[in-house]
């Protein structure tokens, strides 16, 4: 991803800085009145230390007052209560067939789906997963609050509807104490 935003800048004669760090441990040369993060990366923090290095990496960064907008899907546990397995057929941009296997399955103790998949394409097969770790709202005040954060909103989706029950994200809007 980076080459390819490398790649735009150029094509666009756009001067951009591209840094990779390990955003648990940001040593950025700078410090900012906005920060996001995008894709719902919230997830990817398994636990509940490397959720709170996230967030002090952050607040380190930004400037007395600064603000962060982050998102991350919202466990809705009728939907995460079931084995979610479903198969996928997609023809690639060069011709090709692929048939892809999914499986999801949560584990409500440690708040991680796991997701896994069997993808089979020109007589080859690979797999690949990933772990996604669900935070419910209450806990997430919790830990913005205890990691020196204020809310400012929280939204359930990007239309800015309020958030409830059963909205798919929790949009999260947030000002550094």
């Amino acid at each position: 991803m980076i080459q390819h935003g490398i790649e735009k800048a150029e094509k666009q004669d756009v001067e951009v800085q591209f840094i990779v760090q390990d955003c648990t441990q940001l040593q950025l040369p700078i410090t900012t009145k906005f920060m996001y993060m995008t894709g719902n990366s919230f997830q990817h923090f398994l636990t509940n230390d490397s959720q709170n290095a996230l967030l002090q990496s952050v607040k380190k960064h930004l400037q007395p007052g600064g603000e962060f907008l982050f998102y991350t899907r919202n466990a809705i546990l009728s939907e995460l209560s079931s084995i979610d397995e479903y198969e996928e057929q997609m023809v690639t941009s060069n011709g090709e067939q692929r048939f892809t296997f999914h499986r999801e399955e949560y584990d409500p103790v440690t708040q991680i789906l796991t997701c896994h998949a069997v993808h089979q394409q020109d007589g080859k097969t690979y797999e690949d997963s990933i772990l996604l770790r669900y935070t419910y709202p209450m806990e997430m005040m919790r830990l913005l609050q205890q990691n020196g954060f204020e809310l400012v909103h929280l939204y359930g989706t990007w239309q800015k509807h309020e958030f409830r029950a059963q909205s798919p994200s929790m949009i999260i809007h947030v000002r550094s104490r």
